[in-house]
């Protein structure tokens, strides 16, 4: 096809906007005949359906809902104004009036004007005051003590659902402090039958509210079940009522009592039986789902965050030690109260505020309301308004509730406790009750991801939490088992482990090692392994744990090795909180008398990043005392991954055995394979909840000039979503003929059944029993170049007069000429040195783990959002696509053999319906959209590069499509070869370019349109001026390709530019200025 763009530059585009007038129509989706917006709605979660329509739709948009028109309002200004009292009131419309079949008339869910709301709450407001919370102290102290025992109880490997103890700690509290009843939740497995009841009651509350009423009238079952659960509960609150009746106890301090003898200050009247079942249910119903849901949510961001969770344990540290927490501790606990407000604005447990107009009305002086309408509060968009809170709003930062932030916020910023006379009565209650429970826990716990790779998902009942959030905790060092349990005897305070760990697996008796790593893709964890495999040959005993294990707990009384990478100039998931600890800790001499040792990975790819996280790991530690007992070393991923780590490893186990004194024998040891031939062919497929479904894999084009380039959708898992500029991690399968190269190289079948021993790799699954073929598609890289090290170890595996070639190329002159330029795997040799007699155990021990591999996703989720209807339930799920070049090319190592790329070769023999594994994974925090859509945006891509740019340009576009939202200018320099043949996407774009919402650059290094650009950066040069002029409007630079190309050169031409602008300056000042706009202005995600 014809190039569909003009070569010479389009102006940067602006969509076109409607005019305002006086009175304005409220934006509104395209609307269907009988079910008008509903098919816009996710049943199970309306309220994120409401947060993607208003990143389309803007502040303010309507919807046809059944029974319903909804407004939603989403910005300070309108939620401002519809928090006057005197023109709006709350509305008790949708899932909250169908929860009227439990809780009637109590405080959450009258009606407005109704005669038992005011009885209700004029009696109970004294009984929620200050002094009167201060009095429920012990029964809080109580509850929370037990959770915090059972936590130790069950030990640092036991894995916390967050959403069930959390919401069993809210529970349990509540029935103690409101009613003197215990529900017992920590000393049973199962939920008390209340607490399930409930449960049940709130999610049919939701969906009978998103359905239409016929519908709801044919759920006969479903509608009789929802009874018995309503009439089982107001039965317990019944004989709860029926028991203080019958034996009436004065003396207790709880709501019960309150309810039942004390009467309305205004009527005089004593609320009924019926009123005070109805609140006792609206108490656990309200109280328990925002306190568990906040609690999880704050663990959450303090685990995403831990430079927020070493603050708050320090606060804990500071103001109760290891003391009982008291009541006058509380007003101290400044920063933790802080944390629960940021963990509250940014994505608290109540979504929405649901209003009506008390008589029609004009909102925001433009905007027609029928008082009839149901005018909902989004509360996420709302908390993240950045005229209130500035451009860092989706930042967890609970700094900004402090010295005086939180009270000189504006009237109305804050609402997730509720608004006006209907805000929540027990604010003051849940507020206590948490800063409690997360005292309790920092003070006696550190804690952790259960899964560090965890990805982030909401779980919608009445109320929003964490989907499947899981902790670890682990007593801290130096704490007794009854640290800060009130009338138990105080230990002394410590604040670092002096002795170490001994969990955990040890291999022998002998010196003791501890081995620290940090891994997300798994090399470093193997490289751990590795060494705790063969420890017992050199003397010593080795343990393996992650570096946020270590946290407080660094071995001083024996060696400790890191072993650690730099993600993007960050830790790893699971050292997070242990390299904010060193931040935090850096001043002291906390690690003195700690000997250590550093090896650190990365990808020189990353030059601005290289490895800073080891070299940090490595500085602070000599900062803070402790004494490195071998040279740091470091690899570079991206040429060879075994080399350099074999050659420090027996340089540090000589090191390592000289400064211990260690004279035990060196000794050697082997992994072993047991093989057996199946009964039955092996089954290698798994159907498990980590694969999901391709739904289109489709073919790009550009083979005929470069690499095949193809475009994958997938269906993502219910709940789980993505941010445009995220990644999708694929973990991948070696390719049914490289496995087929092995088993005939080795003389096995791909079915025989094989038990690994000898060894303590993980990815190997040492003790099991599995396929050959599944060990070699899953488990292995069989593709890594060989180090040295393994070609001496080929070499001596073959007999002495066939040997001499092996040997040569084994030397570093031959091997960094020949061999690693061209990497050779170990299959590659040994298929061309015939006569090595290597084992196949031998040849599975020098192998590396598969590693995941990631790819940017090329897709926005506004654009991605559908109904899956095949299911028992209507549920909205998530597409999302990626980019890939499938590398199918003569292998650089020749002998005839093809290079094919271990995942996009997986990736490209994938149909739709076929079932893959992967997981979402969120990009560098500045890779992003900007959070105002009138910044500018210049994007720079080649090849498959262009993924995130299509995300981004195609969530213009769907935003675009609503017609409310102004854009800034957008820019793409998009580097293809040739236009006819891997000009990607250009339908697409050029449809885009129409639209407005993008200005395409293209620039064609093989053949293009007459006239045009030949590379991005030469185009970018020419067209310099309008550039600089964006830039210095603000405009936001993102890069993505190849880091020696496209990266590189886009960085030369910039400070090429700049150096223009301003003149007398030098080449250092130009790398100092591109360093500093790369925090925040100069973002690229690069790959080779």
């Amino acid at each position: 096809m014809a190039c569909p763009y003009n070569p010479k530059a389009t102006p940067a585009l602006t969509a076109s906007q409607p005019q305002s007038t006086e009175e304005e129509k409220i934006p509104q989706p395209p609307s269907h005949y009988f079910i008008g917006n509903l098919a816009d709605i996710d049943p199970t979660s309306n309220t994120q359906s409401f947060w993607q329509l208003t990143d389309i739709y803007g502040e303010i948009y309507q919807l046809d809902l059944p029974g319903r028109k909804a407004i939603i309002c989403s910005s300070y200004e309108l939620v401002n104004e519809l928090c006057d009292p005197d023109r709006f009131e709350k509305a008790v419309m949708g899932p909250l009036e169908e929860t009227r079949a439990l809780l009637k008339d109590g405080l959450f869910t009258a009606y407005p004007g109704e005669h038992n709301w005011y009885v209700a709450h004029r009696t109970l407001m004294p009984a929620f005051g200050p002094m009167a919370i201060r009095k429920m102290f012990p029964e809080m102290m109580d509850i929370a003590s037990q959770m915090i025992l059972k936590w130790d109880r069950f030990g640092p490997d036991n894995e916390i659902l967050c959403s069930d103890d959390f919401t069993r700690l809210a529970f349990d509290t509540i029935a103690l402090c409101a009613f003197g009843y215990r529900f017992n939740e920590f000393y049973s497995k199962d939920p008390h039958p209340f607490a399930s009841q409930m449960a049940e009651v709130l999610i049919e509350s939701g969906k009978r509210a998103s359905r239409l009423s016929v519908e709801n009238h044919l759920r006969i079952w479903s509608a009789a079940h929802n009874r018995e659960n309503v009439a089982a509960m107001h039965k317990l609150c019944d004989e709860l009522v029926a028991e203080r009746k019958a034996n009436p106890n004065p003396e207790v301090n709880d709501l019960l009592n309150t309810m039942l003898n004390s009467s309305d200050p205004v009527t005089g009247e004593k609320m009924t039986d019926e009123s005070i079942r109805y609140n006792m249910v609206t108490f656990l119903v309200a109280g328990h789902e925002t306190t568990s849901g906040t609690l999880a949510f704050l663990f959450h961001h303090f685990l995403r965050n831990p430079e927020k969770l070493i603050a708050a344990q320090k606060e804990v540290d500071d103001v109760v030690g290891d003391s009982a927490l008291e009541l006058e501790h509380l007003p101290k606990l400044k920063y933790i109260k802080a944390s629960i407000y940021e963990a509250l604005r940014y994505m608290g447990p109540i979504g929405l505020i649901v209003k009506r107009a008390k008589q029609d009305t004009t909102l925001a002086g433009k905007y027609k309301v029928d008082s009839k309408a149901q005018l909902i509060c989004n509360l996420k968009p709302f908390h993240h308004d950045p005229k209130v809170w500035g451009d860092d709003a989706d930042v967890f930062r609970p700094e900004r509730m402090l010295n005086g932030g939180y009270e000189s916020l504006p009237p109305n910023a804050f609402k997730p406790f509720g608004d006006g006379e209907r805000a929540c009565i027990g604010r003051a209650f849940t507020e206590q009750e948490m800063i409690i429970a997360v005292t309790l826990i920092l003070q006696r716990f550190q804690v952790e991801m259960a899964d560090p790779s965890y990805s982030f998902h909401i779980k919608t009942t009445l109320t929003l939490k964490p989907g499947d959030f899981k902790i670890k905790v682990r007593r801290r060092p130096g704490k007794s088992l009854m640290v800060g349990i009130p009338g138990a005897v105080s230990s002394t305070k410590s604040t670092m482990h002096t002795t170490s760990d001994k969990s955990g697996p040890q291999t022998s008796t002998g010196n003791r090692l501890t081995v620290l790593y940090a891994s997300q893709s798994g090399t470093c964890k193997a490289y751990a392994e590795d060494l705790q495999t063969n420890a017992s040959n050199y003397g010593f005993s080795a343990t393996v744990k992650t570096l946020d294990n270590a946290t407080e707990r660094v071995p001083k009384d024996h060696p400790v090795i890191i072993i650690t990478p730099s993600y993007e100039g960050r830790p790893a998931d699971n050292a997070k909180k242990f390299v904010s600890w060193l931040e935090a800790n850096s001043s002291s001499k906390i690690l003195e008398n700690v000997s250590y040792a550093v090896f650190g990975v990365g990808n020189s790819d990353w030059v601005s990043t290289y490895h800073r996280i080891p070299k940090l790991v490595d500085q602070l530690f000599e900062k803070m005392g402790a004494t490195r007992f071998t040279a740091t070393g470091f690899v570079d991923v991206k040429y060879d991954i075994v080399g350099p780590w074999e050659d420090w490893v027996a340089k540090m186990w000589q090191d390592l055995r000289e400064r211990s004194g260690t004279t035990h024998e060196i000794q050697s040891s082997e992994l072993q394979i047991t093989m057996e031939k199946p009964n039955t062919s092996t089954n290698t497929g798994d159907e498990g909840p980590d694969y999901i479904v391709v739904k289109k894999n489709i073919n790009l084009g550009g083979g005929d000039v470069g690499l095949v380039k193809k475009h994958m959708e997938v269906e993502l898992p219910e709940g789980v979503f993505y941010r445009t500029g995220d990644y999708l991690v694929v973990l991948p399968s070696n390719s049914a003929e490289t496995i087929k190269r092995v088993a005939k190289r080795f003389n096995i079948s791909a079915d025989d059944v094989i038990k690994i021993s000898g060894t303590n790799k993980a990815f190997l699954s040492p003790g099991s029993s599995m396929s050959v073929f599944d060990l070699l598609a899953t488990r292995v890289e069989l593709a890594t170049p060989a180090s040295q090290r393994q070609i001496e170890a080929l070499a001596k595996a073959t007999p002495e007069d066939q040997r001499t070639e092996l040997s040569r190329i084994a030397s570093e002159g031959v091997y960094q000429s020949e061999i690693l330029p061209k990497r050779y795997s170990i299959l590659d040799l040994l298929e061309d040195h015939p006569a090595c007699e290597l084992s196949f155990a031998a040849y599975i021990d020098m192998l590396k783990p598969l590693s995941p591999r990631q790819y940017s996703i090329s897709s926005s989720p506004l654009a991605s959002a559908q109904f899956n209807t095949a299911k028992s339930h209507a549920q909205q799920t998530t597409l999302a696509s990626i980019t890939y070049d499938v590398h199918d090319t003569p292998a650089w190592s020749g002998n005839g053999r093809i290079f094919k790329g271990v995942a996009s070769t997986y990736l490209s023999a994938c149909e739709p319906g076929a079932r893959i594994r992967c997981f979402v994974r969120p990009t560098n925090a500045a890779f992003h959209l900007p959070p105002d859509p009138e910044t500018p945006i210049i994007m720079i891509a080649a090849g498959t590069g262009i993924a995130p740019m299509r995300g981004f340009i195609q969530e213009r576009a769907v935003i675009a499509s609503g017609g409310q939202q102004k854009f800034g200018p957008a820019i793409l320099y998009f580097g293809c070869r040739h236009h006819e043949k891997d000009f990607i996407y250009a339908e697409e774009l050029k449809q885009w370019e129409k639209d407005k919402v993008v200005s395409v650059r293209p620039a064609f290094s093989k053949t293009g349109p007459p006239g045009s650009a030949k590379y991005v950066p030469e185009r970018i040069w020419d067209e310099r001026e309008e550039i600089a002029k964006l830039f210095l409007d603000g405009a936001k630079i993102f890069v993505c390709g190849s880091a020696s190309k496209l990266a590189k050169s886009t960085a030369e031409i910039c400070k090429k530019i700049w150096l223009e602008k301003n003149p007398g300056k030098s080449d250092e000042d130009a790398n100092e200025w591109l360093d500093k706009q790369k925090e925040d202005r100069y973002v690229s995600d690069v790959f080779e």
